[in-house]
């Protein structure tokens, strides 16, 4: 496995965010940080890895920007449809 180090394309195994890494920290306890330029957030070195070449995105490959918007849109109504529901309904107790 590739050493991690600053610029080092990396992902995190929790959900598959990818990063390049720009600050590398160490506690006291030794534990070590990685800041990724994605996220601005820090993420334990153990629970990334390193990549040579962040995946491609076969879903949107080919679509027109009029296409992925109307995407996001019918995605955005059903997330509004759903909210909807949600608030509908009530507790007991």
């Amino acid at each position: 496995m590739a050493e991690i180090r600053e610029d080092s394309l990396v992902r995190y195994k929790g959900t598959g965010t990818i990063g390049t890494v720009k600050v590398l920290k160490e506690e006291d306890d030794g534990v070590k940080w990685a800041l990724l330029d994605t996220t601005g957030l820090y993420y334990r070195l153990d629970t990334l890895e390193a990549i040579e070449k962040a995946p491609e995105r076969k879903e949107l490959e080919g679509m027109s920007i009029e296409q992925i918007q109307e995407r996001f849109k019918q995605t955005q109504d059903m997330m509004d449809t759903v909210k909807m529901q949600d608030e509908n309904l009530e507790t007991g107790g």
